[in-house]
């Protein structure tokens, strides 16, 4: 499988509707946001982690709007 494939990492279908990938993505960042994190009294160390989680999650997600664009 391949690991950069943005569906994969939001683990969605490829032909998920844009309202479930909307919602998808939402919740992962609900749940992986820094911020979030910090608020739960999270460790520096994981809250880390989740910095680079949300930048994937972000830029899965551009991905495969921009892939829907076309």
């Amino acid at each position: 499988q391949d690991q950069n494939d943005p569906y994969l990492i939001l683990g969605i279908s490829h032909d998920a509707p844009a309202a479930d990938l909307r919602q998808k993505y939402r919740e992962l960042m609900r749940e992986n946001h820094p911020d979030a994190l910090i608020a739960r009294g999270v460790p520096p160390s994981l809250v880390k982690i989740a910095e680079n989680r949300t930048a994937a999650i972000n830029a899965a997600y551009e991905r495969i709007l921009e892939e829907r664009a076309d």
